[in-house]
Formats: structure tokens, sequence, C-alpha cells
């Protein structure tokens, strides 16, 4: 998706601001519209995230040292028996709570981690945009803050900085593979941003 800014005007010779190039990370928009819950089948149990908006999330997301044992704790009613259930792996439990991270963040969770921790890390600029554009976490889902977020991000830039923000969001850590298209889209939107 591109943004082109207002032309100063037909045979202007002043310098143009560059057009900003926004990724498409979004998986599913539909996450973005609401807060949505989950339901995640482990040991032979199903477990519900209650649909709650992007603060819950964010507050557990957000801490200088995440603890994913925050997440069932928090977010799920039957937390503690998810943590505590013997038929699932403590290595299963923590896939598949990024699984649900990325699923309520309608994107990658790698991608969504890493623009949280953005945002934090340049919470005096982004934080403050985020407010002055009423923005407001407790209304909103995970996803669709985040995409409000990753443009805030992106428009606060230096316009050389951007495709160097985006592949270091989007690289996969060891053990997560795109599939062909992804990478492919992926390829294309960083030629777009050079």
């Amino acid at each position: 998706m591109r943004r082109s800014p207002p032309s100063a005007g037909a045979g202007s010779s002043g310098p143009s601001t560059p057009i900003v190039v926004v990724p498409s990370h979004t998986k599913d928009p539909t996450w973005s519209l609401r807060p949505t819950p989950v339901v995640l089948a482990l040991g032979g149990q199903e477990y519900e995230f209650p649909a709650v908006p992007a603060v819950d999330w964010l507050t557990i997301l957000m801490a200088d040292d995440i603890d994913l044992e925050r997440i069932p704790l928090e977010l799920c009613p039957r937390g503690i028996e998810l943590l505590t259930d013997e038929a699932v792996h403590p290595d299963v439990l923590y896939d598949a709570l990024l699984d649900v991270i990325g699923q309520v963040s309608g994107r990658h969770w790698w991608i969504a981690l890493r623009l949280i921790v953005a945002v934090r890390v340049n919470w005096n600029v982004l934080g403050a945009e985020m407010f002055f554009r009423n923005l407001d976490p407790a209304r909103i889902s995970l996803s669709g803050w985040l995409d409000a977020m990753l443009v805030i991000a992106i428009k606060a830039m230096e316009p050389k900085d951007v495709a160097m923000f985006v592949s270091k969001l989007e690289l996969p850590p060891p053990g997560e593979e795109l599939d062909p298209e992804e990478m492919e889209m992926s390829a294309d939107q960083f030629l777009s941003m050079a």
C-alpha cells in the first residue's frame, strides 16, 4: 500500500516528499476490526482466550522481559490448568502461545513482538503520537493497534531508514519459515522501499 503526500502543485520546482510504503503484514484484516476470542486446543482440551482489547495484551507484551506464562495466567480463565496440564510439553505450550500471539496480532508473532518492542523503545515519540491521534488501546484489537502503530512508526522515520526497519521486523527467527509467496511479496515490498 502506498501513501502519496499532496504535491506542491503543478510546475513546482520545490523538493518532493518521498512516497511512504507500508508493508502488508496483516494476514487477516478481520482480526483488526475488533477484539476476537481465540480457542487453543492442547492436550485434548480447549482453552479459550476471551476477546480483550489491545491494552490487555500490551501490558504483557510490552514488558522489558516478556514472560509468556503471563498470557494464560492473565488472559485465559483456565490458564492455571493450561500451565499445569501434564499432557502438554512446555515447548509445545510455548509454541502454541506464540501462535496465539500471531493470531490476535493478525501477523507473524515475531513481527508483532518486534513492533511492540520498537514502540516501547520509542515511546516518547510513538506513544505521544498515538495519544495525539486518539488511538485508544483500551478500545481496539491488538491487530488494529499494530496496524496503526506501524504506520505511525514509519511516518516518524527518515525515509532512508524505513527499508532497514521493515526488514528487521520481517526477518523470521531461526526455526521459522515463510512460504514462498510471502517471501516473494516481502522482496517486492523491500525493493519498492529502496
